[in-house]
């Protein structure tokens, strides 16, 4: 077989499970461990470390391979400290939702997953970012980032907000936006706008059929007045201005308020899939 290849395996003993059945992580470190892959298991926990932190400490350690088994909450932070790194990311879906391998076609079966990592095919998946923060799956400005917004006061138990963040949602009017995807400018009203990297969203809903996370191009998809369709426009650089503050979140971090440019960071990370 010839030299094993060292992998680090990051492991979140508290994700969903949705996609997998008990043993299904055994069975899976068996068939990577016939596969070649000299495995490295870590875990993570609520008082630390985190996924990020452990994939930082792959990277000090010369790891070429980050594998992790959990859901997105999991995986994503690992991702972002991979990016722009010639380390290759595997994902063994353990989640709930998981849009992110939804989005890249990695089988959401954990033992499938596993599979596609022993074969060695590598993708580079393109990523959003919209002031300093990375995005895998939406940017969402408008009233998409107010529903956000108010979920994030509410965790923290900051429920006057929260409530105010709730009224503005469900009172919520359109906004005057100007949109330049590429250098092109266009005028709108909206109620909300999604920038999508991902066919997936939220609660895995597919929001974007089309969408593909290898194609170097995010879709911009908005509505307008209530009962008009939503308009979809694509490109790689948008720029969204307004003379209102409207909110705007990234994967469900706010990250801040109009106006905003939001880039395509074409193949940033290596994935298997």
């Amino acid at each position: 077989m010839g030299i094993a290849e060292r992998a680090l395996l990051i492991v979140n003993p508290a994700a969903g499970m949705r996609h997998a059945e008990e043993g299904d992580l055994a069975e899976c470190v068996r068939l990577l461990g016939a596969a070649g892959f000299e495995i490295d298991r870590r875990e993570t926990g609520t008082d630390g470390p985190t996924s990020a932190d452990l994939a930082k400490a792959a990277l000090a350690e010369g790891f070429r391979v980050v594998l992790v088994a959990g859901g997105d909450g999991t995986v994503a932070p690992a991702a972002i400290a991979l990016l722009e790194t010639a380390v290759t990311l595997g994902i063994l879906p353990f989640g709930s939702y998981m849009n992110i391998a939804n989005g890249l076609g990695i089988p959401l079966k954990p033992i499938d997953a596993a599979r596609v990592i022993a074969e060695r095919k590598v993708k580079r998946s393109d990523v959003g970012e919209v002031a300093g923060k990375v995005f895998f799956e939406t940017c969402g400005i408008g009233l998409d980032a107010d529903a956000f917004g108010a979920a994030r006061l509410a965790e923290r138990g900051r429920w006057g907000p929260a409530f105010r963040r709730i009224v503005r949602w469900a009172t919520a009017g359109s906004h005057r936006v100007e949109i330049t995807v590429d250098g092109k400018t266009e005028r709108h009203r909206v109620l909300q706008i999604l920038i999508v990297n991902s066919p997936y969203y939220g609660w895995a809903l597919p929001i974007v059929p089309n969408a593909d996370m290898t194609d170097s191009m995010a879709r911009i998809w908005h509505t307008g007045r209530p009962g008009k369709p939503p308009r979809l426009l694509r490109g790689k650089v948008i720029e969204i201005a307004s003379s209102e503050a409207v909110p705007v979140h990234a994967d469900g971090q706010i990250a801040g308020r109009l106006p905003v440019t939001v880039r395509c960071c074409e193949g940033a990370l290596r994935v298997f899939a």
